[in-house]
Formats: C-alpha cells, structure tokens, sequence
C-alpha cells in the first residue's frame, strides 16, 4: 500500500514502463528486430487484457469492487492523510472536485480515524475534517481559504453537517458519477482498446512482413 499510495512513486514507474515499452516498438520497427517487436506487442496485449477485466469487474460488479477499494485503501489513506504532503494534495483535490468528504459509505465519519481528526486528539483540529470537506472554504471576496471551516464537524448530526459540508464518501459519489456516464466512458474505454488492438495489429503485421523477407534472402 505505500508504494500504491505514494502518487509521484507510482507515475514515475508507469513513466518507465511506458518509456521501456514505447522503446523497444520504436527500436524494433527502425532495426527490423523482431525480438524487440514481439515484445512490444506482447507488453501491449498485457496491458489491454488488464483493461478490460478491470473494466469488466468494474461494469459487471460495481459494488464489490467499491467493497473491495473501501475495505482495502480507506483506512490507509486516512491514517497517512497528513503524512504524506502529495497524498494529501491527492485527497484534497478529490475531494474538492467531486463535493465528497472521506473515502467509505460513512463518509465525514471516515476523518474519526485520523490521529489529527480524532475527537481524542489534542489538536485544534479534534472532531473536524480537512477544509477541503467544505462547501465554500475560499472566501469569494478575499480569494483566502479557511482551513478552520471543518472544526467540529463530526460531532453534528448529518443533516446539521450537510449545511457546512459534503457528507458523502468519495467512492460511492464516483461510482455514483461513472454510473450517469456510463455510455460516454464506455465509448472512451472502446476507442482506446480499438487503438490499441489497432497497434498490436501494425507490429504484428510489421513482424510478419519481416520474417518473410528474411526467408527470402535464406532461399
């Protein structure tokens, strides 16, 4: 969980696979090295038939897998909110984004599992949320953010704290989200599989067209 959780750690090795992959394509068609294009292809195929059980788990099973992601990452990233600086730009932007507050069916709640937010923490911030739980935290006319406007959230009952602040948790507002745009993420989720089976195809014909003229000049 700490290497899943740690944002810059995980885009700098999709970064190196992706560099690695596209390396290798891109060598193997300039050389005609058919090692390095049955790779390509191969890392290509894999990707894509990851995609789509995640797709189809995802479609065909969508509140196990919201189970599964509350159940395995809620308490994580709730107990490291404040430990780790870019987790934490992570959760305030989700949150910020989607209207949510929390990760679980709990939502606002989840926050009574961090040491900070604890109402049997000594900080100032005991019974709160973070202030990017709020509905307006940035002041229109200052343009500043008041990072005190979740204090004392969790001690107020869920209609009082849905007048200060969005009381559902993240997951179910984002399953929630993909089910209204369920067409629209599907044509997406279709164009970039056709693309990609599009490429394998291109590497495997290059490949094929490669070996032929070698069995020409052996002849």
């Amino acid at each position: 969980y700490d290497v899943i959780l740690n944002i810059s750690l995980v885009m700098v090795m999709m970064g190196g696979v992706v560099f690695i992959v596209s390396f290798a394509g891109c060598v193997g068609a300039l050389r005609e090295n058919t090692c390095l294009l049955k790779f390509y292809s191969l890392c290509l195929l894999i990707f894509f038939l990851l995609e789509m059980a995640v797709a189809i788990i995802g479609f065909v099973f969508p509140h196990t897998m919201q189970a599964m992601l509350e159940e395995n990452f809620t308490d994580k990233i709730i107990h490291t909110y404040r430990d780790d600086p870019d987790l934490q730009n992570f959760v305030d932007f989700a949150q910020q984004e989607f209207r949510c507050c929390g990760l679980s069916s709990e939502g606002y709640k989840d926050w009574a599992k961090n040491e900070y937010f604890n109402c049997s923490s000594p900080s100032g911030e005991r019974c709160g949320v973070p202030y990017s739980c709020c509905m307006n935290a940035t002041s229109i006319s200052s343009g500043l953010v008041n990072i005190m406007c979740g204090y004392g959230v969790q001690t107020l009952s869920v209609a009082e704290a849905s007048k200060k602040v969005w009381t559902s948790g993240c997951i179910e507002i984002v399953r929630s989200w993909t089910e209204r745009n369920l067409y629209f993420i599907a044509g997406v989720a279709l164009g970039i599989a056709l693309s990609q089976l599009f490429v394998i195809y291109l590497a495997k014909t290059l490949e094929g067209q490669i070996d032929l003229q070698k069995s020409r000049w052996v002849s």
